[in-house]
């Protein structure tokens, strides 16, 4: 699935995978991605927990 790597959320979008892959972090995103309970509405990416996407919507 295709994301964007611009977030939307303003400052807090740090530890956001958006953000994650755009500067090429692998490792971390491996971490918070190994057993989604949400979904970005925004992109698709599935993540472990709401703090990681910019528009949480559960799985």
């Amino acid at each position: 699935m295709e994301s964007s790597t611009t977030c939307n959320c303003g400052a807090k979008h740090t530890g956001h995978i958006c953000m994650l892959k755009s500067k090429g972090l692998t490792e971390e995103l491996a971490h918070i991605t190994d057993k989604p309970t949400v979904a970005c509405f925004t992109c698709g990416a599935e993540a472990n927990s709401a703090e990681n996407v910019c528009a949480p919507v559960p799985l």
